[in-house]
């Protein structure tokens, strides 16, 4: 039997595609969209991007893992959640895959104007085929229809909260905004209308006329003056270092594919501009990197307190992070006691007793430091399994070539003392050094410490094959330098962090959920984040390179994926 397609339907997709060609030539992307967007994201084929994530065995891990789980119970998805119902109610139809696999084309846009509101527009080129089969096209009976830039557009609120969604089909692009001001200001920029777009606007001008030469899948701009003071962006941004980045104006990333790597091309723009950096002797540090380190980073002129910090955190462990402060009030348990019989022999007028001698170990070494004066920090730090074929743990070692050549005995003096003062009664006892193999200095001690020195490069470990290791690379010709380079070996070190916050968090761990209706939260590293880590199992490594020319920062990250 042979089906009939409706003249009616041959006749709209016929006036669709004369009506198209018909129409001038578009201007480029970012042309369409209207002045005061925070953020811009384009991609050369977003419909490509979208079938190989939900193709990927990454999206099938993650939404199976704990991590997934605890971030479906999080506050932010929560809040998206709600504007989706929002959306949904207004537009009429779901805004979920189904949707967005419909209104997926080819290049496409979407910019963001309000964090808070959710306030968006969204462009993408679609065949007038695809377009006039999805769910808003057909549902169009139910929008209002209004003008702008010669088209019509699609327009329709909820009453009960506010939200609006609108739509057009305008040549082969299909625009849906959650703005009546963000669709007419499109459709006027589309008809060339004299108005502001954020392709005039400096931050993105100056974004993208930096950017590093190139191709990229991916390409995403940024107003980091605007983004800062949103207080939803210092609610959410992960990194919470929201000041940190007031001194830059702006940014622009692009993300480039091909078999087996994602590169990822950066830039940060600053406000006021400094000096360029020298990147110094970065290039030898990273040259003594090991083939097969966990993870590597590389800092030029890094301040004393922070090379005192590292030789401190890393090999003595003698300092514990502060807790951050909390901003909730603590929980109530009803029925618990308010304090307990101990409590009545603080004294709550004395300050409590510190321990300060962290200051007084490193006193000497701090002296030997700033004599030397250190140009370039190298940290190199792999996992371990014990002997014991149980426990899991780490090795770590710093390499500091100085302007200056260093002082061999001083420093063996300046570690020997700290070593005494924090592993034993003060006294020196332990805190001697005899040589080992490869003209390596071993601290006789209660501790594991070694060294070893040859000219401006002072290599100190907690292992001392590692410093052995790094030491012999010292005489390997420097390679391309920079400011700031960091590595890690995700596929090597994955399977030993799993195991070792296994065994920190198995006393903790609750039995399993009884069922769906007692439910609880992952712990946070052996669930939560292990989960994250096996989701993103083939990646094998990842390294960032940062220069600092000055008026802006260029970064280079590059992540390794096995087939």
């Amino acid at each position: 039997m042979r089906r009939f397609v409706p003249l009616s339907a041959v006749a709209l997709n016929g006036a669709i595609a004369y009506w198209s060609l018909a129409q001038p030539a578009a201007p480029p992307m970012p042309a369409m969209f209207p002045a005061g967007a925070l953020l811009y994201l384009e991609t050369k084929d977003f419909a490509a991007l979208l079938a190989d994530w939900n193709a990927s065995a990454e999206k099938k891990a993650w939404l199976a893992s704990p991590n997934y789980e605890a971030f479906s119970r999080s506050r932010l998805l929560l809040k998206l959640a709600q504007a989706q119902t929002e959306f949904e109610s207004a537009a009429g139809v779901p805004p979920d895959y189904a949707m967005l696999g419909s209104i997926a084309g080819g290049n496409s846009a979407l910019a963001i104007y309000n964090i808070g509101e959710l306030e968006f527009l969204y462009v993408t080129h679609l065949a007038s085929t695809r377009a006039t089969n999805t769910a808003l096209w057909k549902g169009r009976g139910s929008y209002q229809t209004r003008h702008a830039g010669a088209v019509n557009y699609f327009v329709k609120t909820d009453s009960s909260s506010q939200r609006v969604a609108a739509f057009a089909y305008v040549g082969d692009q299909l625009l849906l905004a959650t703005s009546e001001s963000l669709m007419a200001g499109a459709l006027e920029l589309m008809a060339r209308q004299a108005r502001p777009s954020i392709a005039t606007e400096t931050w993105f001008a100056d974004a993208t006329r930096a950017a590093a030469p190139g191709s990229n899948d991916l390409r995403m701009v940024y107003n980091l003056e605007r983004l800062t003071a949103s207080p939803h962006f210092r609610s959410y941004w992960i990194e919470r270092n929201a000041g940190a980045l007031r001194e830059f104006t702006g940014g622009l990333a692009d993300l480039e594919r091909t078999h087996g790597n994602v590169e990822e091309r950066r830039v940060l723009l600053r406000a006021n501009p400094t000096p360029a950096a020298e990147e110094g002797g970065s290039g030898q540090a990273l040259a003594m990197v090991p083939d097969d380190a966990g993870f590597y980073r590389v800092r030029v002129r890094p301040a004393e307190a922070t090379v005192e910090q590292w030789i401190q955190d890393k090999l003595f462990h003698a300092n514990a992070p502060v807790a951050p402060a909390g901003q909730r009030a603590p929980v109530v348990v009803n029925g618990a006691e308010a304090g307990a019989e101990q409590d009545l022999e603080t004294k709550i007028d004395e300050a409590p007793l510190t321990d300060d001698r962290s200051a007084s170990a490193f006193r000497a070494a701090r002296q030997t430091l700033a004599a030397a004066d250190v140009e370039t920090m190298l940290e190199v730090g792999s996992s371990r399994v014990g002997a014991n074929q149980v426990f899991v743990g780490s090795e770590a070692a710093i390499v500091l070539i100085a302007r200056n050549a260093w002082d061999a005995n001083a420093m063996e003096a300046a570690i020997g003392t700290a070593a005494g003062l924090l592993w034993s009664n003060g006294s020196g006892l332990g805190a001697g050094w005899r040589t080992g193999a490869n003209g390596v200095r071993e601290l006789d001690g209660l501790g594991t410490l070694a060294m070893a020195v040859e000219g401006k490069t002072l290599v100190l470990g907690d292992s001392p094959e590692l410093v052995g290791a790094l030491f012999g690379r010292r005489n390997r010709p420097a390679v391309a330098g920079a400011v700031y380079a960091a590595g890690w070996r995700h596929a090597r070190e994955l399977p030993n962090y799993e195991r070792m916050v296994r065994l920190i968090d198995y006393p903790q761990i609750p039995p399993p959920q009884a069922g769906p209706d007692t439910p609880r939260e992952p712990m946070f590293f052996s669930e939560n984040l292990a989960s994250l880590g096996r989701s993103l199992q083939r990646v094998l490594l990842a390294t960032i390179v940062v220069h600092d020319a000055g008026t802006m920062l260029r970064e280079s990250v590059d992540y390794r994926i096995a087939p």
